[in-house]
């Protein structure tokens, strides 16, 4: 899909539920019982987000308080699920899905955002400044891992 001048693209929250078609799409085909909430999707400072292009969301991701102990930010978030429809992929619109999320948890007062990023996704969030730490870990049934912030 090219980005072009006749297509309407708006980041906006969302609900849980608007995450799961992609969600089952592109993060989890593994699953078989229908469930893909997150614990903690309904917790009151979770919030997801969506890029719709021309009506059509196409990229998401979920936000939400977590501390990690690798890091000695006290205010941090951690960024889980997020993912793009594969005919959107390459496009931006998880970049400026990102972007938008920065500036919700700037103001916000956050210190750090952290995430579990596959290894195929690593390149994406280097190219937003993200950091790897050294470990590489395997999440049953996703596969590699390595936390960046």
């Amino acid at each position: 899909m090219q980005m072009n001048k006749s297509n309407l693209i708006e980041i906006k929250h969302i609900s849980s539920s608007e995450t799961h078609l992609i969600r089952k799409e592109v993060l989890w085909p593994h699953i078989c019982n229908n469930n893909y909430s997150l614990p903690i999707d309904n917790k009151k400072e979770t919030f997801h987000l969506g890029t719709f292009v021309n009506n059509d969301l196409v990229s998401i991701g979920t936000f939400l308080p977590d501390f990690n102990t690798a890091f000695s930010k006290k205010n941090q978030y951690r960024l889980r699920a997020m993912a793009t429809k594969k005919k959107y992929a390459g496009n931006g619109y998880g970049t400026k899905l990102f972007l938008f999320a920065i500036s919700i948890l700037i103001r916000k007062k956050v210190e750090l955002l952290w995430c579990d990023a596959r290894i195929v996704a690593i390149p994406f969030y280097k190219k937003l400044n993200m950091q790897s730490l050294d470990k590489t870990y395997d999440i049953k049934d996703i596969g590699l891992h390595q936390t960046m912030y």
